[in-house]
């Protein structure tokens, strides 16, 4: 059911290169760690493991929030056969089972919207992270397409949010934004900017389909407060790019600005400063250089420890896991990384 504001326009045939990425991938050295306790405080540790992960669509990887998880124990000879287990992903897709039997052997299943996933045998020896897939179909390729239903002109910067899986994304120049792999759904849609009425309408996501939807925003009219003017001193690069919003919004990380990197000017290069975060966080990196992967822009650890602090405007540092959609959407599917930890330099 659509809108008839909301309307499916002829199958794709050319865009330009919008992207919009799932989100984060699992990071898994810390986690485990932390599973391991949980598993700890529930009694004997040797009797008693647990196993997490993340639950996501087989094609474009994106997460499966409120999926659930089906636990079946094996039946052994001259044992009790303890009950099934199952267990729901939060908003992320994360999955968590503690307390489970030690030494068993388990079938686990995903399921997601009456969509069964591929089943998996695992010996509960340890604890363990274990990523579990969902077959949706082959992902797709959508396009929305906002306009003022008063004139047709495009709407730039209108924020799209889907659900019930967490994608979303705002509207370029041409009042476009792109979902360039989408698992096959029915979603709830709703699109917004200051000075039109907020829309919610629903569209239907086919099997490998390539289309584009064309949504008409009514202009609605806005009080506005008096505007107060203040100086921050934040750098206005940082604030475009989202910098001091992931500061606030994620907790186990680094971040500085060039007045803050203060200690390790003595360093001389950037380079040397990530090696020492290598030190800190002890996981693979992965190194982006405003905004985009620099191996990309033809840097390696030889060129790159040629950029200077003086150059630097800020750095960000945390588990790919916690990257939020507008880093991770820089990145091509082959870089996407299960276990590592990002680095962000931005520079004049």
């Amino acid at each position: 059911m659509t809108s008839p504001r909301v309307r499916r326009i002829a199958p794709l045939l050319a865009l330009a290169a919008f992207t919009l990425a799932p989100g984060p991938v699992a990071a898994q050295d810390d986690e485990e760690e932390r599973v391991l306790r949980i598993c700890r405080q529930l009694g004997n540790a040797e009797l008693e493991v647990g196993i997490e992960g993340i639950i996501r669509d087989d094609e474009s990887r994106t997460p499966l929030p409120g999926a659930s998880v089906l636990m079946r124990y094996e039946a052994e000879r001259g044992l009790p056969t303890p009950d099934d287990v199952r267990v729901e992903a939060d908003e992320r897709g994360r999955y968590q089972a503690c307390g489970l039997e030690a030494f068993r052997e388990i079938r686990v299943r995903p399921n997601y919207r009456s969509r069964r996933g591929k089943e998996r045998k695992i010996e509960l020896d340890r604890s363990q992270f274990v990523d579990l897939e969902v077959d949706m179909g082959d992902a797709g390729f959508v396009v929305f397409s906002v306009v003022s239903a008063h004139d047709r002109r495009p709407v730039v910067g209108a924020a799209v949010d889907l659900s019930p899986l967490p994608l979303s994304g705002v509207t370029d120049s041409l009042g476009r934004v792109a979902f360039r792999s989408i698992p096959p759904l029915t979603y709830g849609l709703r699109v917004t900017h200051f000075g039109f009425t907020p829309l919610e309408s629903e569209v239907n996501v086919l099997t490998d389909e390539s289309a584009e939807f064309r949504v008409e925003l009514n202009t609605q009219a806005v009080a506005v407060a008096p505007i107060e003017v203040r100086v921050t001193g934040r750098d206005a690069w940082l604030v475009t790019n989202g910098f001091y919003e992931r500061r606030g919004s994620i907790d186990e990380g680094y971040f500085a600005t060039y007045p803050e990197i203060d200690e390790f000017t003595h360093l001389g290069q950037v380079f040397q400063f990530k090696r020492e975060l290598s030190i800190k966080y002890r996981r693979r990196q992965l190194i982006l250089l405003n905004g985009r992967p620099a191996s990309r822009l033809g840097l390696n650890a030889r060129n790159l420890s040629e950029l200077k602090f003086d150059t630097v405007r800020g750095i960000e540092a945390y588990r790919c896991s916690e990257a939020p959609p507008e880093i991770m959407n820089q990145l091509p599917n082959t870089m996407l990384l299960t276990d590592c930890n990002l680095v962000a330099i931005w520079t004049y």
